[in-house]
């Protein structure tokens, strides 16, 4: 397990006695008895952590260095093993930009339906933002909202094919894009 030693050497002394003292705490189901890591140097440390946790090591490793926020040597120790082992914390964060994510495809779903009458008299820009949409809603129902006629028909037809979330998240972003004023003065309005 050179790769761990690699690692635990950029460590200063003060930072390796943390460490050594999260090992002797434990940390999710790894405990290491104070008596085995009493003054030993790293090679030891380490060796201590592989004939405890033959399989873990890396893993052990990877939670104590990122428990002691040192995400540089939690990302080195993954790619000098070719690992892409999921770590509490990238699973928190993998979490955390999920739920931000649905929480804004809601806003831009609700956006579209709460300003649905303004978007079809006020947008003038449909067909740049039915090609943002095409490849969403498909060719067919494209090719219907460009002869729809009007610029009002055309919008309509386009809000009328947006039966998800994600499709209106889609459009809002088309039209943050290509409306951007309109976007701002509506939601400014409420």
């Amino acid at each position: 397990m050179t790769e761990i030693l690699d690692v635990l050497e950029e460590l200063d002394s003060e930072e390796m006695d943390l460490f050594k003292w999260n090992l002797i705490q434990g940390i999710s189901n790894f405990k290491i008895p104070k008596s085995q890591l009493e003054k030993k140097p790293r090679h030891a440390v380490v060796d201590c952590m592989t004939q405890r946790y033959p399989d873990d090591a890396r893993k052990l490793t990877m939670l104590i260095l990122e428990k002691m926020k040192m995400m540089n040597l939690v990302k080195r120790l993954q790619e000098e093993l070719g690992d892409n082992m999921e770590t509490p914390q990238s699973k928190h964060t993998a979490e955390a930009a999920a739920a931000q994510k649905q929480e804004r495809c809601k806003a831009s779903a609700e956006f579209v339906e709460k300003h649905r009458a303004e978007l079809i008299r006020r947008v003038s820009l449909v067909e740049p933002i039915a090609d943002d949409m095409k490849d969403l809603i498909g060719d067919e129902k494209y090719g219907i909202i460009l002869k729809s006629g009007t610029k009002h028909a055309q919008m309509r037809a386009l809000l009328g094919f947006l039966t998800t979330s994600t499709l209106k998240e889609k459009c809002y972003q088309s039209l943050v894009k290509h409306e951007r004023f309109l976007v701002e003065d509506l939601e400014q309005s409420g």
